[in-house]
């Protein structure tokens, strides 16, 4: 019987390697798994085995050349990546633990020199000649002392600055970056990694800032023309080759086109075709950093996959790979069998299932949990500490020691949740895979709780995509009873004479203690979301959080003239900064109905207006703007006095989701998951 996905798990042979499938893991790691040790630590070290039971090429984040994170607030993209040291001999002891790791699952093991700022071209030198006294057992020694400390060759590490213009750098310090770049990837070769990842995209470092008329303004032979621009990475490409031979290979990611002003699409096919004579593989990227990790409010599943068609027809002897949304494996497979693309890259797909791998070899793509596209891998909003986190993977952080975690079960029990929203329907689903017998108890007639909204706005069908997974995956289950219009009591569930009780009944809306506010119509987000034609062409939004802004959205989508007051000096002022936030912000500025106010504490409502006053120091007095309706969006609080009443009538009780904290999806889920676990 062939495989579901026959052409995605395809081998392919590619230099001395064969490629066990047409999938790799691309260069992603949850941005803070790693401490700050230089060398790869245990929890990086397990999430790369995960990716290497299904990919075939493992990408590692770990080389960006003495970046170390010390910024707070969350305002850099680039601190807090891993820094291997690739020259200390203990660090190169754990990073050949990670390959024989990787190599376990018949993957190849990949490197990535990502080189982010603040960063520098390191450059070995010896800084003084050994003195050979005697040669004992092939190590150098004082033959006065021949068993004391050996005279040892001492050498230093030039650290040559990575980040500057193209114009700023003199030829020999071109020489000796390229010569850095081969040092690095010969010393992994050393330690056993097959293919050396460069990071040539978005104009991020120095290679591809030379390529781009935008960052080289020289005018010697290395600026101005197609052939004077590419002659600096393609220097690095072939020292690189000429270091490593044959036998390992080179991936380099790269914008298949820059940014208006930048190289074109042809005048990069231009370069890939003498880029090829050095590497094996190109990744072909967007031309912008944040654009290149889709979100909800990119209409397409895959954005880029015309550029991997379009380089793969006209450049030969070059493997193209695609990335950029990857998950669908249908999809995937179609590409492949379609030839728009060699290699499938994969990058939040590994992390928001631990076993993509598994599910990927026995055609379970439906069982593959949705990706938000939330990017909170990547980080959170600007005050958030420095933690990286899936929100539909609980797992994510604990993969080197979950094992441990959980309390083993024979099944058997039988186990009622209270609440059908993400936290009780994933805790259901865990329960269910653990052998117990479920009845979940819903009080309305629909199942998805506080994410039932995502069905209405456009741009969440990310997380519409996830509700309705989690009831499909349900539905399937025969260990779970669903009960609809179904309001729970302690003493309608003790009679049924549960073993354990798994409350999970959610949050409710905040209403602000604003003078007038209880005395008028008004709405909060969730039914603004579901009911826009209930409201009148004037909306004031009171709350200016992601959800307030969501919803603003929404309703400008909706025709509706929008206004957010928002009391701090930041609309969405939680969101998600890294690879999220900037395409948020250019969604609410592409709605001409969408405006708001900052540092606006409201101050009353009155029929038909809302007072405000701005806090921002001076004294403007207070303000009015007319409203025809009003929103709500205050924050949510927990439901936990509900979710107690529950405590005492089974032996055990677990409460979880919002009722515990009203918080976000990762931590429903991760709650949902440590339930189930130890129960």
């Amino acid at each position: 019987m062939e495989p579901r996905y026959k052409h995605l798990l395809s081998p392919i042979k590619v230099g001395k390697f064969v490629l066990k499938n047409r999938v790799t893991a691309g260069n992603s790691l949850p941005h803070f798994l790693q401490g700050p040790e230089p060398y790869p630590a245990a929890p990086v070290i397990a999430h790369f085995a995960n990716k290497a039971k299904g990919a075939a090429m493992v990408t590692c984040m770990g080389i960006n050349n003495f970046t170390n994170g010390k910024q707070l607030p969350m305002n850099m993209d680039m601190s807090h990546f891993p820094d291997f040291d690739l020259y200390h001999c203990s660090c190169q002891n754990y990073l050949l633990e990670l390959t024989d790791t990787i190599h376990f699952y018949h993957s190849l093991a990949g490197m990535s020199i990502f080189v982010g700022p603040p960063s520098f071209y390191p450059l070995m030198k010896m800084k003084k000649e050994s003195v050979i006294q005697q040669d004992v057992n092939g190590v150098h020694h004082d033959k006065e002392k021949p068993f004391g400390i050996p005279v040892l060759e001492e050498y230093e590490i030039e650290q040559i600055e990575a980040h500057k213009l193209p114009h700023e750098y003199e030829e020999e310090t071109l020489d000796k970056i390229a010569e850095s770049y081969a040092e690095q990837a010969a010393i992994l070769k050393m330690l056993d990694f097959d293919m050396l990842n460069l990071h040539f995209a978005y104009r991020a470092n120095l290679p591809a800032k030379f390529m781009s008329p935008i960052t080289n303004r020289r005018t010697d032979q290395w600026g101005g023309s197609l052939e004077n621009r590419m002659r600096f990475p393609l220097m690095v490409l072939k020292r690189i080759r000429d270091r490593i031979g044959q036998d390992m290979l080179l991936e380099m990611l790269w914008s298949a086109e820059d940014v208006e002003g930048g190289y074109t699409l042809d005048e990069s096919v231009a370069f890939l075709r003498e880029a090829s004579k050095y590497i094996d593989i190109v990744q072909l990227r967007a031309p912008e950093v944040d654009p290149a990790h889709p979100t909800g409010f990119t209409a397409e599943e895959t954005p880029f996959l015309h550029y991997a068609a379009y380089v793969k027809e006209r450049v030969d002897h070059l493997l193209v790979a695609t990335i950029g949304g990857y998950q669908d494996l249908e999809l995937c497979d179609k590409a492949i069998a379609d030839g728009k693309a060699d290699l499938i890259v994969m990058s939040r797909a590994w992390l928001s299932n631990t076993d993509l791998g598994q599910l990927m070899n026995e055609g379970r793509g439906e069982d593959i949990v949705p990706c938000l596209r939330c990017n909170k891998c990547h980080g959170g909003g600007e005050k958030d500490p420095f933690h990286s986190i899936c929100s539909v993977n609980p797992v994510i952080g604990l993969e080197h020691k979950v094992e441990r975690m959980i309390l083993p079960t024979a099944g058997g029990k039988n186990i009622g949740v209270v609440g059908g929203g993400p936290a009780g329907l994933r805790c259901a689903m865990y329960l269910a895979d653990r052998g117990h017998q479920v009845t979940v108890y819903e009080a309305t007639g629909s199942l998805g709780g506080a994410i039932k909204h995502s069905d209405y706005a456009g741009f969440k069908w990310p997380l519409r995509r996830y509700k309705n997974f989690l009831m499909e995956q349900v539905a399937k289950r025969d260990q779970i009873t669903v009960k609809l219009n179904t309001y729970a009591t302690a003493e309608m569930l003790q009679a049924e004479g549960y073993d354990s009780i798994v409350a999970a009944v959610g949050a409710k809306p905040v209403l602000p203690p604003i003078p007038g506010l209880q005395e008028q119509e008004y709405v909060f987000a969730e039914e603004a979301f579901e009911k826009p034609e209930s409201l009148g062409r004037k909306v004031v939004i009171i709350g200016g959080g992601e959800v307030g802004v969501e919803v603003g959205i929404h309703l400008a989508q909706k025709g509706r003239h929008v206004t957010v007051l928002e009391m701090r000096d930041t609309l969405a002022a939680d969101t998600t900064k890294i690879h999220y936030r900037s395409m948020f912000e250019n969604a609410w500025l592409a709605e001409p109905n969408f405006h708001w106010v900052l540092n606006a504490r409201v101050t009353s409502v009155e029929a038909g207006k809302v007072t405000y006053k701005l806090t921002d120091g001076a004294d403007h007095g207070e303000q009015s703007i007319a409203a025809d309706s009003i929103v709500v969006s205050a924050g949510r609080a927990a439901l936990t006095e509900e979710a107690l009443a529950f405590y005492g009538i089974s032996p055990e009780f677990r409460f979880i989701g919002d009722c515990d904290r009203a918080s976000s999806l990762q931590h429903a889920n991760r709650t949902a998951f440590a339930a189930a676990m130890t129960l």
